[in-house]
């Protein structure tokens, strides 16, 4: 159940973890992506069962053809969408890569045109294949043998801004079934006529989709949570009049219930509530009649929690999994109701999630069930009639479905082995990260019950689940106070791959590709003089050598906005991923016209309820706890949220009554700009320094155990020179000297003594690496920190979480956090209290007035 259920359920964790420690079999050695066993980033590895076909990236749905010679699955990004089709020769499979046309040419494409693939596809004989097109609402359908196209529109019917999800296909009587997400409804499509023949109202943001085999029931999960509304008056072409300046309330709260008063420019308006969460259609499974399509009906909707997102019927039961829960639902086909809930708990850590079970297939001659485990990189099997977990099968990164053909497995991994590098040692070559991005499809038998306890074990110690002795304490109990400074967008190599050393030894790194580093390179793009040995980061090098950094650090997320759900212990979920890798091609976008569209966050980076897992976020622990904190700049950037010039005072508008969690809500600053891009970084860091010395240092309250800063400049922007930024660069100095100002003022604070700073970046989209695409920046200040020290241990966003857990006396959150690797090697053992004192820049960064020449020096 969420957070905001389970209420103070997270005090009572086991006692058996303090007298244990876990942590990944990584240890110092790098992420490395290859064939068979690769490294991951933050430390798991990975070595999955099978054969390892390639497929594009993110294949979250796939089909089976009827005669089982042709398998095909749906890659829904990011960035690239399309289909790889698996055709069976003899005693192998031949992998073909078919992509959709590019976002970028949508006013090209004529009726026939294939657009994108969300998650849906149904065979309908062994080359007949529907596609789900997702934003477009149309369902694709797709000739595999000459690649015929034509298309299904379900924007019919007095309905539009359509949604096509998962599929389902009842071939017999020529029946396609439809999810759209954004109508809340299952469309019924008869394949003679392509036309939609009737559609059912279903739960909240409906998800997964299952036939029972008799095809006489039709199983729809549904993944939303609340009803969101559009703010009364709320016009999208003058949102700064017509939109709230902050999120309406949070949640749970009165407020969220029964709707509040808030104003906007043009005056008070009555923001509606978000409905209730423990309604029918709000985390449930439907059960539809389709005995006869044309007059399908619903039966019922049965609650489920947890986020239902995947489901598969037998003959008298059906299979849902929860993967906020990590719980396996069975219900009884026959009366609708739940008559047993398996949960998959980790040995040792049972009080913790994190498993993320998503697709599932059920084996009738052994009484097996499989399910994808995208959060462990497993598939577990589960004895149906036993009632219980019987192992894990290991799987590539986040396997998202498995289906299981004759006595042959299928598992879908949306990341496969990972990314590697973005660039080469060697001269500067931009590749984003995700253009390197390949999902897998693994293939083998069904597997002896007594393989399982050998591929269980290795699973156990791939992930870190096996416990060793605690050791002393890893902590300095002198730390009180954490504050954590959250950047946007770069790799270890974009800025400090020119540091050789620490005092400790050499630091991993590429000088080559530091052209953000201590003698970096400034690009005048023929506008205006372009730069050389440039000191675009001189802070971020000065932290370095004064405390500790990591060479060895990554960013879990492939971008910004899974990256900030990372940041706050919000690991994603099968809603989050497919969401996000759509909205990274503008393919999943924000509409007020279609009520499931509200819930569409786009690349917006904020989590919303629907994101979140059973134990909450960062920011229900640290309350649930009674750890002071104080947020700036992060959690209000939410579906609807629309972001510009003359937007004061948080540069933003709000549209709709998403909420923001309640704790979160209560302890973030109201002036402390989010993200922005036509709000400077100095004016960040001097909006921090005037709130802490006026509610603090001045006003005498006791300065909160946890406060997170949030300095999204160093994204960068298109050249501003008017404004003060006449190189794309000017933004990352920008960001640079605000980072150096704020150390500089806490370090001159009373508390600086017990305070500990981490500075990172939220992804590492925007840069390149010749280690990995996610290895980014990992600073750690403060008098307990060591000095000039470079950790090389490989972890990521839960390792700094649980470093951050650590030293505020606080228990895991979750399995990611609970079995990462810390940073507990960068403290030391005697505090040295020195102030910081920041950098002054490159000034010709910020000179407009320079000419458009090659070099200077």
């Amino acid at each position: 159940m969420p957070a905001w259920r389970s209420g103070l359920a997270l005090l009572t964790l086991s006692r058996v973890l303090a007298a244990q420690w876990y942590a990944p079999p990584a240890g110092d050695r790098p992420a490395i992506r290859r064939s068979g066993t690769s490294i991951l980033p933050g430390g798991r590895v990975i070595s999955p069962m099978g054969e390892e076909y390639l497929t594009g990236p993110g294949p979250f749905g796939i089909a089976i053809s009827p005669s089982g010679k042709t398998a095909a699955t749906a890659n829904g990004g990011p960035w690239r969408y399309g289909l790889t089709i698996l055709d069976r020769v003899k005693q192998h499979w031949d992998a073909r890569q078919l992509t959709a046309r590019s976002p970028d040419a949508l006013d090209q494409f004529g009726p026939g045109d294939w657009r994108s693939v969300s998650t849906g596809l149904a065979f309908s004989g062994d080359h007949n294949l529907y596609v789900a097109e997702g934003n477009s609402g149309r369902i694709g359908f797709f000739d595999s043998s000459d690649e015929r196209r034509r298309a299904i529109d379900l924007n019919q019917g007095g309905y539009r801004d359509s949604y096509t999800g998962d599929l389902a296909i009842d071939a017999e009587r020529n029946a396609l079934y439809a999810v759209d997400q954004a109508n809340a409804r299952v469309a019924v499509v008869d394949l003679k006529t392509r036309q939609v023949l009737t559609s059912v109202k279903v739960g909240r943001l409906p998800f997964a989709m299952t036939l029972s085999p008799d095809r006489q029931k039709l199983y729809v999960t549904n993944v939303g949570l609340l009803e969101y509304h559009v703010i009364p008056g709320a016009d999208p072409s003058d949102s700064r009049a017509s939109g709230l300046q902050f999120p309406a309330f949070g949640f749970p709260s009165a407020e969220a219930a029964s709707g509040a008063e808030r104003s906007t420019a043009r005056g008070v308006v009555k923001v509606p509530g978000l409905g209730n969460p423990h309604a029918p259609e709000a985390d449930s499974v439907c059960a539809i009649d389709v005995s006869s399509p044309a007059a399908a009906k619903v039966e019922s909707c049965i609650p489920i929690g947890g986020s239902p997102s995947g489901v598969t019927a037998a003959a008298d039961r059906v299979f849902v999994s929860s993967a906020g829960s990590d719980v396996i639902t069975v219900i009884d086909a026959k009366s609708n109701r739940v008559v047993e809930q398996i949960p998959i708990r980790i040995p040792g850590l049972e009080q913790l999630r994190g498993v993320v079970p998503i697709g599932l297939a059920y084996y009738e001659k052994s009484g097996w069930l499989l399910v994808a485990e995208a959060g462990i990189n497993a598939v577990g099997v589960i004895d149906v009639a036993a009632h219980r977990v019987l192992g894990h099968l290991p799987a590539a990164w986040y396997p998202t479905r498995v289906v299981i053909d004759r006595d042959t497995v299928f598992v879908t991994s949306a990341k496969g082995h990972g990314q590697g590098p973005s660039a080469p040692t060697g001269p500067r070559v931009m590749m984003w990260p995700t253009q390197k991005l390949q999902g897998t499809v693994a293939i083998f038998p069904m597997p002896a019950v007594d393989s399982l306890a050998a591929h269980t074990a290795f699973v156990l110690q791939a992930n870190g689940f096996q416990p060793r002795p605690a050791a002393a304490t890893r902590f300095r109990a002198e730390v009180r106070h954490v504050v954590l400074i959250v950047k946007e967008g770069r790799t270890y190599d974009d800025v400090l791959g020119d540091i050789a050393a620490a005092s400790n030894g050499p630091a991993v790194g590429a000088p080559e590709l530091a052209h953000l580093g201590a003698s970096g390179s400034v690009d005048g793009r023929h506008i205006r003089m372009s730069l050389r040995e440039a000191n675009v980061t001189p802070n971020q090098h000065a932290i370095a050598r004064q405390w500790a950094f990591s060479d060895n650090f990554y960013a879990d997320g492939d971008a910004s906005v899974d990256g900030h759900h990372w940041l706050v212990g919000a690991y994603p979920n099968a809603w989050t991923a497919t969401s996000v890798a759509a909205a990274l091609g503008d393919l999943k976008d924000f509409r007020l016209n279609a009520p499931g569209r509200l819930a569409f966050a786009g690349t917006a980076s904020s989590v919303q309820p629907e994101d979140q897992p059973e134990a909450g976020t960062l920011w229900q622990h640290l309350a649930g706890h009674g750890v002071s904190f104080h947020n700036f700049g992060e959690g209000f950037e939410l579906a609807g949220v629309t972001q510009g010039p003359a937007m004061p005072p948080l540069g933003a508008r709000f549209l709709t009554n998403t909420p923001m969690p309640d704790a979160l809500y209560h302890n973030t600053s109201r002036d402390y700009p989010g993200f922005n891009m036509h709000i400077s970084d100095q004016y960040r860091a001097s909006e921090f320094i005037r709130t802490v010395d006026e509610k603090f240092v001045k006003g005498g309250a006791d300065l909160p155990q946890f406060l997170y800063v949030y300095l999204p400049g160093d994204y960068s922007g298109p050249p501003r020179p008017d404004e003060g930024y006449p190189y794309e660069e000017s933004y990352v100095a920008d960001n640079d000297y605000a980072v150096g100002r704020i150390l500089e003022y806490l370090s001159g604070t009373k508390w600086w003594n017990s305070t500990a700073v981490f500075i990172t970046e939220a992804d590492a989209q925007a840069g390149v690496d010749h280690i990995d695409a996610h290895r980014t920046i990992l600073l750690c200040a403060g008098p307990w920190v060591k000095k000039n020290y470079v950790s090389h241990t490989n972890t990521s966003f839960p390792g700094l979480l649980k470093t951050i857990f650590g030293l505020l006396h606080l228990p895991a959150l979750n399995l990611f956090d609970a079995t990462a690797a810390d940073l507990a090697d960068c403290f030391a053992t005697r505090p040295d209290p020195a102030a910081y004192h920041p950098v002054q820049l490159d000034k010709r960064i910020f000179d407009p007035s320079l000419p458009p020449l090659t070099v200077s020096r």
